[in-house]
Order: C-alpha cells, then structure tokens, then sequence
C-alpha cells in the first residue's frame, strides 16, 4: 500500500500508482477530495504532455500546486494524481504492482528516439557504436563477474530514457579504457530484472561494485552532472581497461 501524507492527515492511498520520474501517480478516486483546491497553474511535459495542478488545503493550511494530473495524456498517468512539496510517500510496493505497471506502460504510442550521441573527436569508424551492452533475465548477472557495472534500466515507451541514452553512450566513450563496464536492460524484456532489482520507475541507473554490490542509484533522469558524478565515482572503484570494449 502506499500512501501521501501532507500536514498530519493522509491526502492519498492505494496499492496502484504508477511510478514515473520516481513520483507515485495515483488513481483519482483513491485521493481525498476535499483536501484539493483547484489551481490556474499549467505547465508542458514534451512526453507527458499539459498538466494541471491543485493545491492542498489541511487545517487552514495550504501547500500550493502540490498535486499535479494530466487531463488527456496518453499515457499511463491519465487520470491519475502525483504530490510532492512536502507531501510525504509511504511506499510498501510490491513485485506485482511494478508489473502491473511496466504492463499498462507497454501499450503506450511510442517516443521518437533522441539523436544519437556524436562520434568523439579523433574517433575512428567502430567508435559510432558506443561501447554499451544489452543484458536481459538471461545474461544480467554475468554483467556481475568482477567488473564496476553501471546499467541503465529503461523501456522503449519512456521518453525519458530516450534522452539519457546518448548522454550515457557519451559517457561510455570517454570512460572506455577506466575499467568499467556500461549496460542496459530493457525492462519490457526482462521484467524478471526489474523485479530483482526492485526498479519501480525507469529510467533508473545503478553503479555496481566489482562484487556485484550496489554501491549508488539514480531514479529519474540524470543531469548531466549528476551522471557525471555517478560514472567518476564508480570509476573510483574501477581497474582501468588493457583494450578497447566492454568483455
């Protein structure tokens, strides 16, 4: 079950949202109504499209645009309400209820691709593919075989992940001779994945530890500094490369 929690009362509760961006959406008639007050803020997601908010009243206290919907996406969220300044999430979430998720996400109209990340200066042909791997339910553990492993978790659907991708391919040319290893797991293929991992929104990068421990994970999409950050520090714990590629 999972719950919002905002000035004392509890705003929302239910064993279905849908988890995008790390923020729980939650089914409208699983919020309390009289806590909302409609709001005239808007604002525009390039892959959730125009969203609307309200703001929560409690005791004569008002957090303002702290709820947000979006009236006609078509997406996952339609219909559903997601709460952040200040509210507070209590997530009890389950294996089943994340592939519930991952399921309703498929049926989604798909996101145009990002560009692809640019060949590095000085690059030569073979440098077009970056050095990142595919692992699925099959192959992921082997990815955890003595190596620093950073794996991105991402779906064909999400638009978010489409942007990250170049930003980690970019990342993955400029680290190739570090010792670490980059790969990425399609969550649509291997939900058995997701479930091990317990990834409830995508994308989502963890760092591995050459002993297969999770040592760091992002929720959401990186900035570019933060991902920095998260490739620099796994580097830390890596033993640089003798050649080019990922083993």
């Amino acid at each position: 079950m999972v719950r919002a929690h905002w000035n004392g009362v509890v705003i929302a509760e239910s064993d279905d949202t849908v988890v995008i961006d790390g923020n729980h959406y939650f089914p409208a008639d699983a919020v309390s109504g009289e806590y909302l007050v409609a709001s005239d803020t808007s604002t525009v997601c390039p892959w959730k499209g125009r969203s609307s908010y309200y703001s929560l009243r409690v005791d004569g206290n008002v957090s303002r645009d702290a709820a947000r919907f979006y009236p006609a996406p078509s997406s996952a969220i339609a219909g559903r309400i997601a709460f952040w300044h200040g509210v507070k999430i209590e997530d009890g979430g389950t294996a089943a209820r994340r592939r519930s998720f991952f399921d309703r996400c498929r049926r989604e109209p798909p996101v145009p691709a990002a560009a692809p990340a640019a060949v590095p200066a000085g690059g030569d042909q073979h440098s077009h593919d970056a050095p990142v791997i595919d692992v699925d339910d099959a192959s992921v553990f082997t990815m955890l075989d003595g190596r620093v492993t950073i794996a991105d978790f991402w779906a064909p659907w999400c638009g978010p992940c489409k942007v990250l991708h170049p930003m980690l391919d970019q990342q993955a040319f400029a680290h190739v001779d570090d010792g670490l290893r980059f790969v990425r797991v399609n969550v649509d293929d291997s939900p058995g994945v997701a479930s091990a991992f317990d990834i409830m929104s995508i994308p989502t990068i963890i760092v591995f530890d050459a002993d297969g421990h999770e040592i760091d994970r992002e929720i959401g999409l990186p900035s570019r500094r933060r991902l920095d950050q998260l490739v620099r520090g796994a580097g830390l714990l890596a033993t640089p490369a003798t050649g080019h590629g990922v083993a």
